[in-house]
């Protein structure tokens, strides 16, 4: 069970079932207007003493490793696959079986912080809300050793603090798969798969023979008795332009000209914009309707308080 409500709407960048609405109005306001791409940022803030990385050695993490419960290894799994978690999202990913929404958040804080004390994960600079939000707004990411953990070499892997942007577009990328994971409560569906990046992305071939790769937000499939509805879904924050996102539509298309999907599944994927503004969505349907070169028939929008609906409707 996911702790998500059918109707109340999708917020971005905050966890589904939160209820921690005055964080929810801070992350909109300040993610608000950002422009550019959605890319990490190319520096560190200097860390205070506290937060300096440390490193864990091969016999100590072997030693961690073999104490750690499963649910502790499902935290680090989940971190790892959207990059950043709030604390909230964390809950609501792994923490699903509690009897109540205080004691899942209660356990899941008291896992975070074992993990932290480990050095497996550490908290961002940056905190969504501000510091009155307390500390269902902090961002988790995987520290060194928790990669090295996750990874089958064992390898290294360096961590950074995330500009805001793309700090913004995980956690609300985050936010759209647990609303994905909700659509399981449905009495007629029997269970929904999710695809992260770079999982969900396929490759292809131009019409000029070179290599291409489709790059969603996110891959899902809903599973019925009799049949499977199959999505990409893209999730935008209105940090690129309308004709931008007009060249993704296009690639959409060239992938499904490929064949490559329907071959594999007997059907193409419907493509899903989820967009924090409705103007957002109405200007992308606008332009897609005027494209000669676009099948309008292809693509649903939706804001947070549609996402729910446009999922369900193929589903009636």
């Amino acid at each position: 069970m996911t702790n998500y409500t059918p109707g109340t709407g999708l917020p971005f960048a905050l966890p589904l079932g939160s209820d921690a609405d005055p964080v929810s109005a801070q992350v909109g306001r300040e993610f608000r207007g950002l422009n550019g791409p959605n890319t990490p940022a190319t520096s560190s803030p200097e860390m205070t003493p506290s937060r300096r990385r440390r490193r864990v050695d091969a016999d100590v993490l072997a030693r961690i490793a073999d104490a750690m419960p499963e649910r502790d290894w499902d935290v680090l799994r989940r971190i790892s696959e959207h990059r950043y978690l709030t604390t909230h999202q964390v809950q609501a990913f792994v923490f699903t079986t509690h009897s109540s929404a205080e004691s899942a958040a209660r356990t899941a804080r008291h896992v975070l912080q074992r993990l932290e004390r480990n050095a497996l994960i550490r908290m961002v600079t940056r905190r969504i809300g501000g510091a009155r939000s307390g500390s269902a707004a902090r961002v988790w990411q995987l520290a060194p050793a928790g990669a090295r953990l996750l990874r089958d070499d064992g390898a290294a892997q360096r961590t950074h603090e995330p500009s805001l942007r793309f700090l913004a577009h995980c956690l609300a990328v985050a936010d759209v798969h647990l609303g994905a994971l909700a659509l399981s409560d449905l009495d007629q569906v029997q269970q929904v798969r999710v695809q992260t990046e770079p999982d969900c992305w396929r490759r292809y071939v131009g019409i000029g023979g070179e290599p291409r790769w489709l790059q969603p937000d996110l891959a899902a499939v809903v599973d019925l008795t009799d049949f499977s509805d199959r999505w990409f879904i893209e999730v935008d924050l209105g940090s690129e332009s309308i004709p931008t996102l007009l060249k993704k539509a296009g690639q959409y298309e060239a992938y499904r000209a490929s064949g490559i999907e329907q071959q594999e599944h007997g059907a193409f994927p419907l493509v899903l914009w989820m967009f924090s503004r409705p103007d957002r969505a109405d200007k992308l349907r606008a332009a897609i309707l005027r494209s000669p070169r676009l099948t309008p028939e292809l693509y649903r929008y939706a804001t947070a308080d549609t996402f729910f609906a446009a999922m369900k409707e193929p589903l009636s």
